[in-house]
């Protein structure tokens, strides 16, 4: 075996996904992880003799580079607003590109978010956390192009790649405080947080698979979002008369967008990076020691609006 220095290779890399260019943050990469699996066959008395291919995709997880735009925010999260039970790939490819700074270029035909970023709300961290992609086997001549396809699910190349992306600029990576608006409930405005808030959006699926291909598409079950931080000013009594757990109004089974409020958190800048019309305070912890604060983390869970019969949205990223 001849060994040489040009051997090992470590190249950063560019995502380019559903029209919008993604760096990875510094310190982070773009893995491309291949989700692989068979099926044992054997024989009694003799045991496992072989494997079958049962199961072949690819996973792409990536933390942002940190750039916030009403584009940038379509793609990261785009199950706010979603038709429960549709289906996240459709017969319209979106492929997943990574463009290697050693102009390789690695093409995934047909692309899907699984797993939508955290937004992460303090003035020395970048906004947007790690996301994922599924990618399956792209489409040909009018349907899903079978395993024995060449290229079907992945097609590596050694030059086309671009890394550079002119559209880039580092004054659009977002660090900055940010103000949390809960309704008009009294004392609440202009609240600070100890180290930030977090939001968490959560989303999950109903798998479709065919006998012929395995994983053919995903379907949206259910959405739904925390944001959490540890509040400091508000008193214990403030977060207990929210949370409405006890005394007038209060009753096992009682409604909990009844005693919910809109929240909106917005940055120094004057945007709203993220709104929802009922947000329901559902976490409480009181702590007392002598290196916590004694009002710890509270969190907010989104409930959409119904109105005239139609379900809003969870929540909005407006941007502006």
């Amino acid at each position: 075996m001849s060994l040489t220095r040009a051997s090992l290779n470590r190249i950063p890399g560019r995502l380019a996904f559903n029209g919008v260019s993604i760096f990875s943050k510094a310190g982070t990469t773009i893995d491309t992880d291949l989700v692989y699996d068979t099926e044992k066959v054997g024989v009694e008395g003799y045991g496992t003799l072989d494997n079958r291919d049962k199961e072949a995709y690819d996973e792409i997880t990536i933390t942002p580079d940190g750039r916030m735009t009403t584009a940038l925010a379509a793609v990261y999260w785009p199950y706010s607003n979603p038709t429960i039970g549709a289906g996240i790939f459709t017969d319209t490819d979106v492929p997943a590109v990574v463009h290697g700074n050693d102009t390789s270029l690695d093409t995934h035909p047909a692309a899907a978010v699984v797993q939508m970023p955290q937004m992460i709300f303090h003035p020395m961290k970048t906004l947007v956390g790690q996301m994922k992609l599924l990618c399956l086997r792209g489409h040909a001549s009018g349907s899903v192009m079978p395993w024995s396809t060449a290229n079907s699910l992945r097609t590596f190349a050694n030059s086309g790649g671009t890394f550079a992306d002119s559209t880039f600029t580092a004054a659009g990576i977002i660090t900055q405080d940010y103000n949390v608006t809960f309704g008009s409930v009294s004392g609440w405005a202009g609240t600070d947080f100890y180290d930030g808030l977090t939001f968490e959006p959560k989303v999950e699926f109903v798998d479709d698979n065919v006998a012929a291909v395995g994983l053919f598409n995903k379907r949206v079950k259910l959405v739904g979002g925390m944001l959490r931080g540890i509040p400091i000013g508000l008193t214990r009594t403030m977060i207990d008369t929210q949370l409405n757990i006890q005394g007038s109004g209060a009753g096992r089974g009682s409604s909990g967008a009844a005693k919910a409020y809109s929240v909106t958190v917005t940055g120094a800048d004057s945007k709203v990076y993220l709104a929802f019309s009922l947000g329901q305070l559902v976490k409480s912890k009181i702590q007392n020691g002598v290196e916590q604060l004694r009002e710890g983390e509270i969190a907010w869970e989104v409930l959409p609006a119904i109105s005239s019969g139609i379900r809003g949205a969870y929540w909005t990223n407006a941007i502006a």
